[in-house]
């Protein structure tokens, strides 16, 4: 009597859940005591699943019959060439600087580009050649000896690269060409001087100094 009365009611359950509402059961489906509702998803899910399949379409349409839509090779050969045209507009309007003996000299006979140059030259160098450039641990940079050549573009070389036998670091990674330009104007300023306390003269004479 009991198992008919609960069939009984099972029965009820299920015809009061099949009605017309949104939640109706679907008859049948029912698994260990879960019952499986009739859902509908939602309607924005449905045209958004309608959508990507409808894009798709389009894409591979696009993209190899069409050909309105760029490919991956496209799209790197069109910003490749933007990023070399921005370089060459870059390098146009900023010239590297030209280390020659001109170019050397045009910030030989500046006098701010000295000024500039001793700044430097007190911050980085004079701890090894003297504030007055008369040479400490370094060489005397006042005479017309040089170790590594006494030209313009031999001292700038000197001062971008350094002499690691020596233990001077280099300093192109710290300077611009520009600073490093100053720095050899503000040497070239200070041939002759004969500081007081100067190092003996070092290297071979340089006679264009």
């Amino acid at each position: 009597m009991r198992t008919e009365q609960q069939q009984v009611t099972n029965q009820d359950q299920d015809l009061a859940l099949e009605g017309e509402g949104k939640d109706r059961i679907i008859k049948g489906h029912k698994y260990d005591g879960i019952r499986e509702y009739d859902n509908p998803m939602p309607g924005w899910w449905v045209w958004l699943f309608w959508g990507t399949i409808i894009f798709s379409g389009i894409y591979i349409v696009g993209l190899h019959f069409a050909g309105f839509i760029d490919s991956y090779t496209d799209d790197l050969a069109q910003q490749t060439a933007r990023i070399e045209a921005i370089r060459t507009a870059y390098a146009e309007a900023n010239p590297s600087f030209e280390v020659t003996e001109e170019a050397l000299a045009a910030y030989t006979d500046n006098e701010l580009a000295i000024a500039s140059g001793s700044q430097t030259f007190t911050r980085l160098c004079a701890a090894c050649h003297g504030n007055q450039g008369q040479g400490l641990i370094g060489p005397n940079l006042t005479d017309s000896y040089w170790i590594h050549g006494g030209s313009g573009v031999d001292i700038f070389t000197v001062v971008s690269d350094g002499v690691p036998t020596a233990g001077m670091p280099g300093w192109a990674n710290a300077l611009t060409p520009e600073q490093r330009a100053e720095v050899v104007a503000y040497i070239r300023s200070i041939a002759g001087t004969n500081p007081p306390g100067a190092r003996e003269p070092q290297g071979e004479p340089y006679e264009a100094l």
